[in-house]
Order: structure tokens, then C-alpha cells, then sequence
């Protein structure tokens, strides 16, 4: 593990081959320790899973500048629609203006088009998608963690899930 950003603990660490947690804790006053992560996955065509919190957006930012340039990135994608998850996809999309979203169909329909405005890439339950080596499938978990947009990618060369609050 790397701590890119001393006052805030923001930190990287390659989980598995090419696929990095970006890590940044915070305290919660009366509930101890909580955390926020952010997926990179270094490829032909790089993927951030997750954006974060918008006020994150620096501290995330930072972290994937340590290990590629912002503007290679060619996917964002998130499990569902809340703030630590998508919330600060339009500064994304703003620093890497040839990335596409990825998310759920509902995702797409009910929040993101409208949200980006422009058209998200909704994959339907069981939908593919390949960065170069690594293949995602998307399946779709209604309501878990949160809401009906929700689901999870999988990605199937190395057998890692990519999930969000609940796990």
C-alpha cells in the first residue's frame, strides 16, 4: 500500500493483477472508523469502478494520477446511483472526456442520461464488456445494496468482483 495523500490517508494498493483500490478513510464522529473506495483497473482501455464523493473528487484524482493519467481513461462505471458511488462523475467526465459510463440500464433510465446528458452505456443483466484482458460481466442485484438500479461487475479472467457498500 501507498499513501498518495498524507492529511487525508487517501492510499492505492494492487489488489490483483492490473486492478487497484484506491482507499480513503475517514472518522465519523460517534461510529468510529468508515472508509471510501474507488476501483482502477490499468488496461488497454483503463476502467474507474466507483468516482466517489464530489468534494473527493481531488483526493481520488490524485490517486489515479500516481498510477495512470487521468486522461486514459476509457470507462466509468458504478454499482448504483448515490453520492459515493457516481457523485462525482461529471468531474470525471471533465478530465477524461473520452470515457463512456457504464451502469444499469435502470441506472441509465431513471438518473445518469439525464445526470451526464449524454447517453450512458446500460448493460442488461448478464451484459459483457471487455478493457483489453479483462472481461466484466454485469449482474444486476436489485435493491442490494440500496436501490433498484444496483448490480456488481465481475470480472472473469481473474475472478474478481468489483461490489460496493454492502461488501
Amino acid at each position: 500500500m501507498t499513501v498518495k495523500n498524507t492529511q487525508s490517508g487517501t492510499n492505492v494498493h494492487e489488489v490483483a493483477d492490473g486492478i487497484y483500490r484506491i482507499n480513503t478513510p475517514v472518522k465519523i464522529e460517534g461510529a468510529g472508523g468508515f472508509s471510501f473506495n474507488q476501483f482502477l483497473i490499468v488496461d488497454d482501455e483503463p476502467l474507474l469502478f466507483h468516482t466517489g464523493l464530489r468534494k473527493m473528487f481531488p483526493l481520488v484524482r490524485e490517486a489515479v494520477v500516481s498510477v495512470l493519467p487521468v486522461a486514459r481513461l476509457r470507462h466509468i462505471a458504478f454499482s448504483h446511483v448515490e453520492a459515493d458511488e457516481c457523485g462525482s462523475l461529471n468531474e470525471w467526465l471533465g478530465a477524461a472526456p473520452k470515457a463512456d459510463v457504464i451502469c444499469s440500464q435502470v441506472g441509465a433510465l431513471v438518473s445518469v442520461n439525464d445526470f451526464i446528458g449524454r447517453e450512458a452505456r446500460a448493460l442488461p443483466d448478464g451484459g459483457t464488456f471487455t478493457t483489453g484482458k479483462y472481461r466484466f460481466r454485469y449482474v444486476q442485484t436489485p435493491h442490494l445494496p440500496h436501490g433498484w438500479d444496483a448490480g456488481v461487475l465481475f470480472e472473469e479472467t481473474q475472478k474478481t468482483l468489483l461490489c460496493s457498500d454492502l461488501f
